[in-house]
């Protein structure tokens, strides 16, 4: 192969593109006329590619261990939101959870790419896990003295808690940009 078939077989998208110049277009043109195994390709290339790719059982296996492994990172994902929630309330006299939701709010913006899906997985674990603490006797005790009380635990928890993660969830799309940048 010469470098007239190597310049032309590179400019062979472009020229069924209609993106030469007319030089070039000319170029392309003439050397096609001349060169069989060049004009073997450019006809090769027109040839359209089929519409639907049937997926055949090695790639179904494929998808179905790839969802299975999505799967328990997610599980894992649930397991560890609701653990920082029971470990970190704020009214454990315990802060930690300054750190710990930021850090899920980070991994879990990173991993998903979703500020919904952050969100909630810092929020409901706990959110159930202060109404079952605040809002019921299930462990022995009320903490507090009214419904109303609870609630504003609750709300008040769910808040603060949603801030860290918010700061988590920038710091995750911070690091996304660097990462795109470089």
């Amino acid at each position: 192969m010469n470098t007239r078939c190597s310049v032309t077989q590179d400019l062979l998208p472009l020229y069924e593109e209609e993106l030469l110049q007319l030089n070039t277009q000319r170029f392309v043109e003439e050397h096609l006329q001349s060169c069989q195994e060049c004009r073997h390709i450019a006809e090769q290339s027109q040839i359209p590619l089929p519409a639907e790719v049937k997926p055949r059982g090695a790639s179904k296996k494929m998808i179905r261990n790839i969802t299975l492994k999505l799967t328990t990172i997610q599980i894992f994902f649930v397991a560890i939101a609701f653990i920082l929630a029971m470990s970190t309330t704020i009214m454990n006299d315990n802060s930690g959870f300054i750190l710990t939701y930021t850090i899920l709010g980070t991994v879990t913006y990173l991993f998903y790419r979703s500020v919904l899906i952050a969100v909630l997985l810092a929020s409901v674990p706990n959110v159930i896990w202060n109404c079952l603490l605040y809002m019921t006797d299930w462990f022995g005790e009320f903490y507090a003295q009214s419904f109303s009380e609870a609630l504003l635990i609750v709300l008040t928890s769910l808040i603060v808690h949603l801030l860290l993660t918010c700061i988590g969830i920038i710091i995750g799309f911070c690091i996304l940009k660097i990462r795109e940048e470089n």
